[in-house]
């Protein structure tokens, strides 16, 4: 039996289109049984880490508002690092 191997290292756009319609049609879930019915060589840790850190909708891509870094820097006095 032939094993395929897991690819590695950078993502290519087509695999991101795969995976982004795979989650759209069927929602997030089982991350290893979405790389294989995607046909995507790639983990299931992978995908899921690709999804939740650049693919999702949800993501926030803009800077913090001023109210939010007051607050960061607000915890940051109390708490530490």
């Amino acid at each position: 039996r032939e094993v395929e191997k897991i690819r590695k290292g950078p993502w290519r756009l087509e695999e991101d289109r795969r995976l982004s319609s795979y989650v759209a049609l069927h929602g997030k879930g089982r991350w290893d049984f979405v790389a294989k019915a995607t046909g995507l060589n790639r983990s299931g840790k992978s995908c899921r880490l690709r999804w939740v850190n650049y693919l999702s909708p949800d993501l926030k891509t803009t800077d913090f508002t001023e109210e939010e870094e007051r607050f960061i820097i607000e915890l940051h006095a109390s708490l530490g690092n």
